[in-house]
């Protein structure tokens, strides 16, 4: 995801934003490939101390310009934010659902640039077809992948789940 926005030039001496950042490796890729200095939203305390704990650790370099941030990215709308990059969480669990949507919606109206990943379905292609047009963005990229999770969580019913995703590139008209 950060490579392409490298390869495009989007991220180049620009302000990044990770939504649902977790550990912030998406913030910190950012960065590697040009990001100027990068957001990182999360909503749970501990995760943000741990990513910035790791990124202090391991990219010491880098961690003056990485700012983490407790906090709702559904709920945010951002100013001076030039591109968002996330790989929300996919809302496939009952309590989550349309949780990705949200973070979408979130991202569309504090960037000129959104890069993200979400589970692929010809309904959220609708949805995103719609918010677009909505929010005046134009669908600059898209590519349906492979995409498998691991057995994380207790809820996990397979080793390895496999499915389509479809990774996204939105440029404000």
């Amino acid at each position: 995801m950060t490579w392409m926005g490298a390869l495009k030039g989007d991220l180049e001496k620009q302000t990044v934003a990770d939504y649902g950042c977790g550990d912030g490796r998406l913030a910190v890729a950012s960065l590697i490939v040009g990001g100027s200095r990068a957001l990182c939203v999360e909503i749970d305390e501990e995760i943000v101390r741990r990513g910035a704990q790791l990124i202090s650790q391991h990219f010491s370099s880098l961690s003056y310009r990485v700012l983490f941030v407790v906090g709702d990215a559904t709920r945010l709308v951002l100013e001076n934010t030039d591109v968002v990059v996330m790989n929300p969480p996919f809302g496939v669990v009952k309590s989550n659902r349309g949780l990705d949507v949200r973070f979408l919606v979130s991202a569309l109206k504090s960037a000129r640039k959104v890069y993200s990943i979400h589970k692929y379905s010809k309904g959220f292609l609708r949805i995103l077809g719609k918010l677009a047009e909505a929010l005046n963005f134009n669908l600059e990229y898209k590519e349906v992948v492979n995409f498998d999770i691991p057995m994380l969580y207790s809820r996990h019913r397979r080793r390895i789940h496999r499915f389509k995703a479809i990774f996204i590139i939105l440029a404000k008209r």
